[in-house]
């Protein structure tokens, strides 16, 4: 059966490839006839039952000369531009689904497909950028053509969609509400107690896990402020790296645990995390803390890989989190930018006897029946 869809993804590497490889193998195990448009390089093989393109360039890599933003950003920039016109599928394809588009590109995509009569399906995991680029309002105005213009919008959840709709006047029916899949990897096998010396953190405090690149909206200087004040009882483990130089600079929160006297309460692995190195730091934690600020619009792919591994979690209401870890009993929800509801929210976690539901949310969410969502949307289109 020649295939009728095609899935385009940019990045080889991170949360968007976990995505994508646990959406492969859902579409492979129903034997789904799609074409993946990729990068080169990437590192994932299945039999000829899906079809791969690896010609797109990977946006988020770049050589280590170019430090300054006045290069590294025309670097990304023109390998999303490369992105948009590369991809020319067969004549029998009828729908495209791009994830994680971006849009001063992709918008470029989607004129070209709709131009050869194909369908574009979006998977909207970030509703509005997380840095802008060219000005809110004029990102904005992008965003909005490339939402109007896409037959069929994706969120990960039901508040995600309200959003949506309330900034950008999208109809309802446009939009689906298709779930994040969890992420289930291997789990360490080294003992915990070795662990703990390998991250530096104590066994006589209760490990606080931050996990991920480091953006200004997923506010850790808030959470720093609020260890000061736990220090005696909890240890706060920091992994990941600054997301980008548009970010504030590692610097202004070394500043601040340097000036609330926070050294021997805070480690941090300030480098990307491995697969291998994510399953160790989330057996030593004990919760993970995603204190996310509001002009956060989307749903978590870190919330997701704590699913996987069974880490109660304390988050702020926005995007999709909220709903999530509401909704399933996942841990505690809090108000966005407040120190004194995310201290609350942290002491609660430990004093409330709970009984989350990891196992419901792993039923009813699992990729096999988030491609079945997806293929239903496929067909429905295809139809019209």
């Amino acid at each position: 059966m020649e295939p009728t869809t095609i899935i385009i993804s940019h990045f080889r590497t991170g949360g968007p490839f976990l995505y994508l490889k646990e959406l492969v193998q859902a579409l492979y195990k129903v034997n789904y006839p799609v074409i993946f448009y990729l990068p080169e390089h990437t590192n994932i093989k299945f039999d000829n039952k899906i079809s791969f393109r690896f010609i797109l360039k990977d946006p988020s890599t770049h050589p280590s000369l170019l430090k300054k933003k006045i290069f590294k950003y025309p670097f990304h920039f023109f390998k999303y531009l490369y992105n948009a016109f590369v991809v020319t599928p067969p004549k029998s394809v009828k729908i495209a689904h791009l994830l994680f588009p971006f849009y001063l590109t992709d918008l470029i995509t989607i004129h070209r497909l709709k131009r050869k009569g194909i369908k574009v399906i979006l998977t909207v995991h970030d509703i509005l950028p997380h840095k802008s680029f060219l000005g809110g309002g004029i990102d904005k105005k992008i965003i909005r053509e490339m939402y109007d213009i896409a037959d069929k919008l994706l969120v990960h959840t039901a508040s995600l969609k309200k959003e949506i709709i309330e900034l950008f006047s999208q109809p309802s029916d446009k939009i689906e509400a298709v779930p994040h899949g969890y992420f289930n990897l291997p789990a360490s096998s080294i003992d915990k107690t070795t662990l703990q010396i390998k991250y530096h953190v104590p066994q006589d405090r209760k490990i606080l896990l931050f996990f991920g690149m480091i953006r200004e909206n997923k506010g850790l200087d808030i959470l720093l402020d609020v260890i000061k004040d736990l220090k005696n009882e909890y240890f706060l483990l920091i992994t990941g790296q600054r997301a980008g130089v548009s970010e504030k600079p590692i610097e202004y929160y070394r500043d601040i645990i340097k000036k609330n006297d926070l050294s021997d309460y805070v480690h941090w692995v300030e480098r990307y995390i491995t697969n291998g190195e994510a399953a160790e730091v989330f057996k030593v934690a004990d919760a993970l803390i995603l204190p996310y600020k509001k002009n956060f619009h989307a749903q978590s792919g870190v919330l997701n890989l704590a699913i996987g591994y069974e880490k109660p979690c304390v988050v702020s209401d926005v995007g999709g989190m909220g709903e999530t870890v509401r909704e399933y009993g996942l841990g505690i929800v809090v108000e966005p930018e407040s120190p004194t509801a995310l201290k609350k929210g942290i002491l609660s976690l430990f004093t409330t006897e709970s009984s989350y539901g990891f196992k419901k949310y792993k039923e009813e969410k699992s990729w096999d029946k988030v491609c079945d969502r997806l293929i239903k949307v496929y067909e429905e289109l295809l139809i019209k």
